[in-house]
């Protein structure tokens, strides 16, 4: 049996863990009470993932996503100045020979690529294949949070988009519908046909849930045969070799008890293939060491 509901491989024992570091957080119960979860942070030594333990509920996890949450707010000029910026624009160059191979597609990538070495940055999986696919492509958003992708695609003239989110940001849904964009509600997921989209995207949205490989599961069934899944998510690198991690300036960046877990390549990469996936491309970003997928429903032979 596997260590936790993060790793599906049964060599990742829970005696395979140690703690990193024990705390508790404060929030407010469905009927406004204050409460506290206590946790631990571990680390899987074969596998160098980290996450919390025991896992907190669904139901208690959404109870500290309050208003004041910086990923649900409103993205104001944000999107405009992204679907018009360069950055855009040679992220749309780097990935198009994965989705549309060919002499040029090539060239307009080496360029793209020799642009990301100069910056020292990464383009990511997440933020390029999409711009690679046809406007009348299917895409979901799993997790929109501002909403400023979607609308950015919108402005770049993507006409079927959708954008799931949970209940605690329902306002910016709202807002998305009021420009064209399909919001799916909380539970929605289950009753979309299968094969309905062509590509689905979680921006920082995997190190969230609490049942990663259940979400991997249904958003294969959602995609069509051949079908992209790209996600971008920090990962354990930035701590894994720090000693006293509750003293570290790393701390805040850990969000606990909202991120359940931080991946390693082979962590990840292992989730997304036990939901089905092939094809799996993995990338560290360079600054941030961000992990950054791109894996493929597989055709149907």
């Amino acid at each position: 049996m596997s260590a936790h509901r993060f790793c599906p491989e049964p060599g990742c024992a829970f005696a395979n863990t140690r703690v990193l570091l024990q705390g508790e957080s404060a929030y407010q119960d469905a009927e406004g009470r204050p409460a506290r979860l206590p946790y631990e942070y571990r680390l899987c030594t074969r596998c160098h993932m980290g996450f919390v333990h025991p896992t907190p509920s669904e139901a208690v996890l959404e109870r500290f996503y309050t208003g004041d949450y910086a990923y649900y707010q409103d993205a104001g000029d944000h999107p405009g100045r992204e679907a018009g910026s360069l950055k855009y624009a040679l992220a749309r160059l780097r990935y198009r020979h994965l989705t549309r191979p060919g002499v040029l597609s090539r060239a307009g990538a080496a360029a793209a690529a020799l642009a990301e070495a100069l910056s020292r940055k990464t383009v990511t999986f997440s933020l390029g294949v999409p711009l690679t696919l046809p406007k009348d492509s299917r895409l979901l958003d799993y997790g929109y949070g501002t909403g400023a992708w979607l609308q950015a695609l919108r402005l770049l003239g993507y006409s079927r988009l959708a954008g799931y989110d949970i209940e605690a940001n329902r306002e910016r849904g709202k807002e998305l519908e009021a420009q064209g964009i399909e919001i799916i509600p909380q539970g929605g997921m289950a009753k979309r046909a299968s094969a309905a989209f062509d590509c689905v995207r979680l921006e920082h949205v995997f190190e969230h849930l609490v049942d990663p490989l259940g979400v991997l599961r249904e958003l294969h069934r959602l995609l069509r045969p051949g079908g992209l899944l790209v996600m971008t998510f920090p990962s354990i690198y930035p701590w894994l070799r720090i000693q006293d991690l509750a003293s570290s300036p790393y701390l805040p960046y850990l969000q606990i008890p909202i991120h359940v877990a931080h991946h390693s390549v082979e962590s990840a990469t292992r989730l997304v293939s036990a939901a089905g996936f092939t094809g799996i491309r993995a990338r560290v970003t360079r600054r941030e060491r961000f992990i950054t997928v791109l894996a493929h429903r597989p055709e149907e032979t």
